[in-house]
């Protein structure tokens, strides 16, 4: 083998080399969003018909925007203030679930405010809760759909009020974490919380003819 050729061979071996290893280094990546961000990943990879690529860059721009929020905890007073109102809205949404689920979404976007996060938008909220609370923002989004969809409606129908209940729920789950952050937290965690949430009564079923399952 002549020395241009051993040139040409050893150039090409570090090319093939080089093309094998670049796979496992973007799977790591993106391996490493998904540990962190879980449903959210995918629910954000959906929404680029399944680009992975297309999620990570939205994921690391929310990381870069909202990586270095100051969680806020709040006082015991301002935590069974708002533990008080949740559980009120509960029992408020066996006669008015519709009227219950629009004032809870308000009522976890002002907790949310209350420790830090932004009051600007609601999608902007949204996306700073999912880079702290990524196991647990859906709840946010859920509920605020759901107020949104039934904000005119009287909802009588089954499957409305089982619709609501279930964004009821979701919400309470986020509603629990941000209750009892602490400063920093979140943004830390790559999971649900391993901590015993705060327990509310569960919500006895709708009295128009007990049409749906107690909440929670």
């Amino acid at each position: 083998m002549s020395v241009g050729t051993g040139i040409i061979f050893g150039m090409v071996v570090a090319i093939i080399t080089a093309l094998m290893l670049v796979p496992p280094v973007a799977q790591s990546r993106s391996g490493n969003l998904r540990i962190r961000f879980g449903p959210e990943f995918d629910a954000v990879a959906a929404r680029h018909r399944g680009n992975a690529k297309a999620a990570e860059r939205e994921l690391n721009a929310r990381v870069s925007r909202f990586g270095d929020l100051r969680i806020q905890g709040l006082t015991p007073q301002a935590r069974e203030r708002y533990a008080a109102q949740w559980a009120g809205l509960q029992e408020q949404f066996v006669d008015c679930p519709a009227v219950a689920v629009a004032k809870a979404n308000q009522l976890l976007c002002q907790l949310a405010v209350a420790v830090g996060f932004p009051a600007d938008s609601h999608a902007r909220q949204l996306e700073a809760l999912s880079v702290h609370y990524p196991y647990r923002v859906d709840g946010s989004r859920q509920l605020h759909w759901a107020a949104q969809k039934h904000k005119t409606a009287t909802a009588t129908e089954a499957a409305e009020v089982e619709e609501m209940r279930q964004a009821m729920v979701a919400g309470r789950l986020l509603f629990e974490e941000l209750l009892n952050a602490q400063p920093n937290e979140g943004a830390r965690k790559t999971g649900p919380s391993q901590r015993s949430p705060r327990r509310f009564r569960s919500i006895p079923a709708q009295r128009a003819g007990d049409r749906t399952r107690p909440i929670g």
